[in-house]
């Protein structure tokens, strides 16, 4: 087969979902297949660009301009000529809604790859209908869990297939040389965004422990604009002596290498966090919130700890359950993290699950005679706006009819006994509804980045102070 991957951010930086496509598009070429990366441009002054050598697997770039008509025009052109048979993207930014347009005349099948738990999205980068209506002219998308189907309506989840992220391979641990350690540390990686990450969460915590547990210290490993917040909460909590930033690191396997427990504090906004899989490889026991749906699938009493409540008391719990046991039992439940995650995720596992996927779908469409693309044009209501309109993606009607009739139909097949008669009319009120769910839903962010920037002002205050 002929596969092609769409990838946002090949020409500005490798992140979790660059790094997970690029593994996936080298297995897939190893397997014999040939592999096309489709790269879209982040901006027409894109500065920032990997060669075509840093990706070391044969290949063929096609580079997408998305950033004015023209450019867009010639986007669909491109993935028209590619010659695909089947194409896939796992994309967490609007740029999704953006995939129909590119896809309309090539009738190639398209495939897309949700990266995160599906309520993370939803109103903070598109609209639940819009996110829906893309699906629906999906032929097929993935999800990264099991227990995420329940999010989607239920005329898409005939279309869902869950497929983790690969896990690495083990890694070489001196379990004896971690034993002897007189330093225990607890390690935590990701972005410095606390409306998603909350490391202040596991900051506070650690604050709990300190002086019960005076060997321990605690290591944060990223960057961004929580930075500074981070190190003046924990002077303020007296425990800035013991706690590291290392700053962003391309290869935390070192870190790992070193530490003792791995700790994600997310309450939500994760798919399947690779750095779980990442620290189990390093034989780590995992601790996470229960409420963050990744943390719960993952972790159990033999691999980790859970924190019942979103609290920091809880999280101190939870870490305080890993921190006393003897070196060795510690080392058992790493050992049982990193033996569940290989039996579910280990990479000839995935793999096959992608390839499995690549050829169900190329058939599928083959049998059929058109991709779901093809057979949403000729929906009621939707045909004629895109067809004859050339829609664009920032096209209004792109968004409020053509997207929103899908939503409709979404409805009807759902619960045909109380659709409406009329689309138009139910499309509106979906469109209404998750207007009105996305004003409640800024005002709570509202709410509580007042109270976090609040807090950052007092404590900034107290540092000139002193």
């Amino acid at each position: 087969m002929k596969i092609g991957f769409i990838s946002f951010d090949h020409l500005r930086g490798w992140n979790g979902i660059t790094r997970l496509i690029d593994r996936i598009a080298a297995e897939m070429a190893e397997r014999g297949h040939s592999v096309s990366i489709v790269a879209l441009e982040a901006s027409a002054d894109s500065k920032k660009k990997i060669p075509v050598s840093k990706l070391d697997y044969p290949h063929e770039l096609i580079t997408l301009n998305l950033n004015d008509r023209q450019g867009q025009t010639e986007a669909a052109g491109k993935i028209a000529a590619s010659g695909l048979d089947v194409c896939a993207a796992s994309i967490g930014s609007a740029r999704l809604l953006q995939l129909p347009c590119l896809f309309k005349a090539s009738g190639i099948p398209f495939i897309h790859g949700e990266p995160a738990d599906p309520r993370v999205f939803n109103f903070a980068r598109w609209q639940p209908y819009e996110h829906y209506g893309v699906l629906f002219a999906a032929d097929a998308f993935t999800v990264l869990l099991e227990e995420y189907l329940p999010f989607y309506p239920k005329a898409l989840q005939s279309r869902a297939h869950v497929i983790g992220n690969p896990a690495p391979k083990p890694a070489p641990v001196d379990f004896a040389a971690r034993r002897k350690k007189k330093t225990r540390t607890i390690i935590s990686a990701g972005r410095f965004n606390e409306n998603d990450k909350r490391f202040s969460f596991l900051i506070r915590a650690f604050a709990l422990l300190h002086k019960e547990f005076p060997e321990w210290r605690l290591k944060l490993a990223g960057s961004g604009t929580y930075r500074e917040f981070y190190g003046i909460l924990a002077e303020q909590l007296g425990i800035r002596r013991f706690l590291d930033f290392t700053g962003a690191v391309d290869d935390v396997g070192s870190l790992y290498e070193d530490s003792d427990i791995f700790c994600l504090p997310s309450f939500i906004a994760e798919g399947l966090p690779m750095v779980y899989l990442e620290a189990s490889a390093y034989a780590l026991p995992l601790a996470g919130y229960k409420s963050c749906v990744a943390s719960a699938a993952l972790i159990d009493s033999k691999t980790g700890a859970l924190a019942e409540e979103n609290t920091p008391e809880s999280l101190a719990n939870a870490l305080r359950s890993l921190m006393v046991l003897p070196p060795e039992e510690r080392e058992q439940t790493g050992i049982n993290a990193h033996e569940k995650l290989q039996k579910l995720y280990g990479n000839s596992i995935v793999f096959d699950e992608w390839e499995a996927l690549f050829a169900e779908t190329v058939e599928k469409v083959k049998n059929i005679g058109s991709t779901a693309l093809e057979r949403s044009l000729k929906m009621n209501g939707i045909g004629k706006e895109w067809v004859d309109l050339n829609l664009t993606p920032d096209s209004s009607v792109w968004t409020k009819k053509v997207l929103s009739s899908a939503a409709a139909e979404i409805s009807a097949r759902e619960n045909s006994m109380s659709a409406t008669e009329n689309s138009d009319t139910e499309a509106e009120n979906v469109r209404l509804r998750c207007e009105i769910a996305k004003l409640t839903r800024d005002y709570r962010n509202l709410q509580e980045n007042y109270a976090s920037l609040a807090e950052q002002f007092k404590m900034l205050g107290q540092k000139r102070k002193k």
